[in-house]
């Protein structure tokens, strides 16, 4: 929760506004049709320039579509629509609306991962400056929204170092290899069967060949060919499903990823008897539980292997509290930048109202180092003035004083 002294330093925001549609209240085929492509991007760049945004950028992603500017909902919402083909009455249903420090929040909430699907997820950040970067080569990315980005990946960044947010598996890809590092000594040296060459075996070979180098990986499946193109993909060895008796025997390692409805890895496979892991991710089950009455045997099936993913995310939500603090420190960092980019203007016409008077003394007291004196008075001056700013926002008061301050100063 924001303190409200935070919120009413970041009123001026009130016209920063975030409007979009992502996995919390819309299905896939509902964020589909709202996806941003690249050339939907540039009809809702064409479209900005024309009404007169000119701080905007779009985040499009699987999980979210979202646009941020600093305009109105309504126009935000029909570039949106316009360039989708969409209406918006369907983004009325489906989607939401944040205004000022709401819409702060929530950027600093996406850029840390804490919005994302995956709770501690990053993948978001890189695509987050994709889409600035591309705003700003289209000169669609002002001063504000720009430094409000680059305060949402500094928060971002300490959090990930700060805390364990992002550590620990997340998919049951990634929890097959930590149970394996646990329970297989010696990986480099072992015998690794993938049975199945389907979407969730690809992800287990990526990993393997990841974490495992230099271990013997070979994949078998019912249709050969996808078996053979799938071996040449990751570089493992092609062995023929008719086989899968003899060659699940030699195996120390042997991941199932199949769809068959009936067991096909059985305990007759296995006449020697030595340490094996077996890890079964179908669903329903293809290796038959009375494989694991085998001496040495250890057979794990999908859910036991999720079991870890839900201690990862046990750990990464006691994490939340920190990362909000973090967001929290770093938010009163951006809303003291906030309040001398506020007053810009007027340190500006104080600046300028000091050169002239530093040039009426030049010409009653000459001195040939009067320049580089006076820079640094004026200088200074100024930057005692956006300091009391932070705390007092009477400008006439102030400029008064800045000018009072300038003319006592003493010149040596």
């Amino acid at each position: 929760m924001l303190h409200p002294d935070t919120y009413d330093v970041c009123s001026g925001l009130d016209h920063f506004v975030i409007i979009g549609v992502n996995y919390h209240n819309a299905d896939t085929s509902t964020r589909s049709s709202f996806a941003v492509s690249d050339a939907a991007y540039g009809r809702i760049t064409e479209q900005a320039i024309q009404k007169g945004i000119t701080d905007i950028f779009v985040l499009s992603t699987c999980n979210r579509t979202e646009v941020y500017g600093i305009a109105g909902a309504g126009a935000l919402t029909d570039l949106l629509c316009e360039a989708t083909g969409n209406t918006v009455q369907g983004f009325k249903q489906h989607g939401y609306v944040h205004h000022g420090i709401n819409a702060v929040m929530h950027l600093f909430k996406v850029a840390a991962g804490l919005d994302s699907q995956i709770l501690g997820d990053y993948e978001i950040l890189m695509q987050l400056k994709k889409a600035t970067k591309y705003a700003k080569e289209k000169g669609l990315l002002g001063t504000l929204l720009d430094r409000l980005v680059n305060f949402s990946l500094q928060a971002s960044k300490r959090i990930k170092s700060e805390t364990r947010l992002s550590t620990g598996t997340v998919s049951v890809a990634y929890a097959a290899i930590e149970v394996i590092r646990e329970k297989v000594k010696d990986i480099e040296h072992k015998n690794i069967l993938l049975v199945g060459a389907g979407k969730f075996g690809c992800n287990v070979a990526k990993n393997i060949n990841e974490y495992f180098p230099g271990a013997t990986v070979r994949i078998t499946n019912r249709t050969h060919q996808k078996a053979v193109a799938f071996a040449q993909q990751y570089q493992l060895e092609c062995v023929p499903y008719e086989q899968l008796g003899i060659i699940a025997n030699e195996s120390d390692v042997l991941i199932a990823s199949t769809t068959a409805e009936d067991f096909t890895i059985l305990p007759g496979f296995f006449p020697v008897q030595k340490p094996r892991l077996l890890l079964d991710l179908s669903v329903p089950k293809s290796i038959d539980p009375d494989v694991e009455s085998l001496p040495g045997t250890t057979l794990m099936d999908v859910d036991e292997i999720s079991a870890i993913l839900h201690n990862t995310f046990a750990m990464r939500k006691a994490e939340v509290p920190k990362a909000l603090a973090i967001i929290q420190e770093t938010l009163g960092e951006f809303v003291e930048w906030h309040k001398i980019f506020l007053h810009r203007h007027f340190l500006g016409e104080v600046k300028s109202k000091l050169y002239e008077l530093s040039e009426t003394r030049a010409c009653i007291m000459p001195d040939s180092n009067e320049k580089e004196v006076t820079d640094a008075r004026i200088q200074k001056a100024v930057k005692t003035l956006a300091v009391d700013l932070r705390t007092h926002t009477a400008k006439g008061c102030q400029y008064i004083s800045t000018i009072n301050k300038y003319l006592q100063m003493d010149p040596s």
